[in-house]
């Protein structure tokens, strides 16, 4: 009977581990990130840079990203940058060096990236050799810039054939 009691106790601590371990739907692997989805126009929604709130509504113009290219449009400048993405790393670290206008041309940044649908959210480090982020927080210690941004819907219009 002793055997019996230690056994249930094994197959009780077991499954409350088990139960502990998995959470409903964690049995599947995390979605890859597909950094084509990346490539489109990108309103901002939100902005801060080291902890203070931005005014994204006088950035009317959308963030315009291609495959390697993000062409942001201020009231003072149009800024690109050229990026390359590393996917494995998770949050997925992107890499960015601006290449217009000429003042700005060559200054690096280290960032992350993360997308849910239609949202995209952008956090770096604005000092050239500083560390990258490793969440989406951005406050006065970190000095991080960090943007949401909502996906602009696509042209409704269709050619007349």
């Amino acid at each position: 009977m002793l055997w019996f009691r230690t056994l249930a106790i094994v197959f009780a601590a077991a499954a409350a581990v088990s139960a502990e371990d998995k959470k409903p739907g964690e049995d599947k692997k995390p979605a890859e990130f597909d950094a084509k989805a990346l490539v489109g126009k990108w309103t901002l929604t939100s902005g801060m840079h080291a902890g203070e709130k931005k005014e994204v509504d006088k950035q009317k113009d959308p963030a315009d990203i291609s495959a390697d290219k993000i062409t942001l449009k201020t009231p003072d400048a149009t800024f690109e940058f050229k990026y390359t993405l590393d996917t494995k790393a998770s949050p997925v670290a992107i890499d960015m060096e601006i290449t217009e206008p000429e003042g700005f041309k060559g200054a690096k940044s280290k960032g992350i990236v993360a997308m849910d649908g239609d949202t995209l959210k952008l956090a770096y480090n604005p000092k050239p050799d500083g560390d990258r982020p490793k969440d989406f927080k951005s406050d006065k210690d970190n000095g991080y810039h960090v943007y949401t941004m909502k996906k602009a819907k696509k042209d409704e219009k269709k050619d007349d054939k």
